[in-house]
Formats: structure tokens, C-alpha cells, sequence
């Protein structure tokens, strides 16, 4: 069996309840930027853009979809794996490539943004920008 905790059966114990306590406060708050994620790609509008989850939340019926499918995605593996290995592998390993490949280029890209679309323009001769921010 999997014990990676105290060898004490007082201080297993402890842990055990600690861990549940953290987890009972740190899931709801993960679920709900979960959720509004999937509001904004999936219901698409003004409001949702805007972060006013109220407005597409009202309807109970998505509400309780969205809630449920996250729920059951995130039960699933806790589930059927014997080992939070594999999960914490692939979730490193993405996490671990979006910093390193694709952080990069968005920092250069928010900080130098509009001199990089300049110097597109002008290695491309666009003269038209189609922009609608431009002033």
C-alpha cells in the first residue's frame, strides 16, 4: 500500500485531516475559474466576455451542466488511477512547455506589441492594418 505520510499513526492521522481541510476550501475556487473559462469559450457574448457570470449562470440548467461535467472530469481520474503519477506527470509536463515555449513570445508580444506589428508591416509591405484600436 501507498504511504508517503508520517509513520506515527497520530501524525498519519493529522495530515490525513489537514489535507482533506485544504482541499475542501482550494476545490471550490479552482472549480469556479474552471468555470468561468468554459463560460467564455462556450456561451459566447458580451456578458460572459465581461466577467458577468451571473448573466449566463442564471439559467440553472447550465449552471448545473457545467458544474456537473467539471465535477465528473475531475473525479474521473481520482477514480480509475491507482497513482497520481501519471495526472501530475501530464499536467507538468504541459504546464512545463506552456511556460517555457509559448510564455516567452506572449511577455515579448504584451510588452512589444505594436512594434512588432509594425515591423510585420513594414517586412511585408501591409499597408493596411484592418485594426480597429489604431488612433
Amino acid at each position: 500500500p501507498y504511504n508517503a505520510g508520517p509513520t506515527t499513526q497520530r501524525l498519519a492521522m493529522l495530515a490525513r485531516g489537514l489535507m482533506c481541510t485544504c482541499m475542501f476550501f482550494v476545490y471550490p475556487i479552482e472549480s469556479f475559474v474552471a468555470r468561468h473559462v468554459m463560460i467564455v469559450l462556450f456561451f459566447k457574448g458580451r456578458k460572459a466576455h465581461e466577467g458577468d457570470d451571473h448573466a449566463v449562470l442564471a439559467r440553472k440548467d447550465r449552471r448545473l451542466a457545467l458544474t456537473l461535467f467539471l465535477y465528473v472530469v475531475a473525479l474521473t481520474p481520482a477514480l480509475t488511477l491507482e497513482s497520481l503519477g501519471p495526472v501530475l506527470a501530464i499536467s507538468g509536463s504541459l504546464g512545463g512547455s506552456s511556460l517555457s515555449y509559448i510564455g516567452p513570445g506572449a511577455v515579448y508580444l504584451a510588452v512589444h506589441g505594436q512594434e512588432f506589428r509594425d515591423m510585420v508591416k513594414k517586412r511585408w509591405n501591409m499597408s493596411g492594418s484592418g485594426d480597429a484600436d489604431e488612433d
